[in-house]
């Protein structure tokens, strides 16, 4: 099981490094031209959904969100609003303010979940450690 509630270092740089391949892929794939009406409505907002959920969920992995959940949440719809101004000079393209909004509560679901999964985490892990001590007559716990 991954722990997310403590990532390992070598976890962060690989988040981080999937967060930036992500975000350069979203405006480098986006300004293609395939990219126009590739998603219809009300499938275009389920798109931005997962895909700036994945952003922030990266971004957790990266991160502490315990410490920063507001910055992920800034972070990523920072993002969508360049990928939306971006849209602008983009033929057949255009700006859509719901896809911004869609954008910011897709990062607040992804911290919320991230942060439920690793409470649960923490609690069921810590009780699993506080009740495996191991004395000079038991064995040490298996793992």
């Amino acid at each position: 099981m991954i722990d997310i509630h403590n990532p390992s270092q070598r976890m962060r740089y690989i988040a981080i490094a999937l967060f930036a391949i992500t975000v350069i892929l979203l405006f480098y794939l986006g300004s293609m031209p395939f990219a126009v009406g590739l998603f219809k409505e009300p499938w275009d907002k389920l798109a931005h959904f997962v895909a700036y959920a994945a952003i922030a969920t990266l971004l957790c992995l990266g991160i502490a969100p315990r410490k920063m959940p507001l910055l992920i949440v800034l972070i990523t719809s920072a993002i969508g609003f360049a990928d939306e101004w971006h849209q602008i000079s983009l033929p057949g393209r255009s700006v859509d303010l719901s896809d911004l909004l869609t954008d910011a509560v897709a990062a607040i679901f992804a911290i919320t979940v991230y942060s439920v999964i690793s409470t649960y985490q923490a609690r069921t892990l810590g009780t699993l450690a506080h009740n495996c001590i191991s004395t000079k007559d038991t064995p040490p716990c298996a793992e």
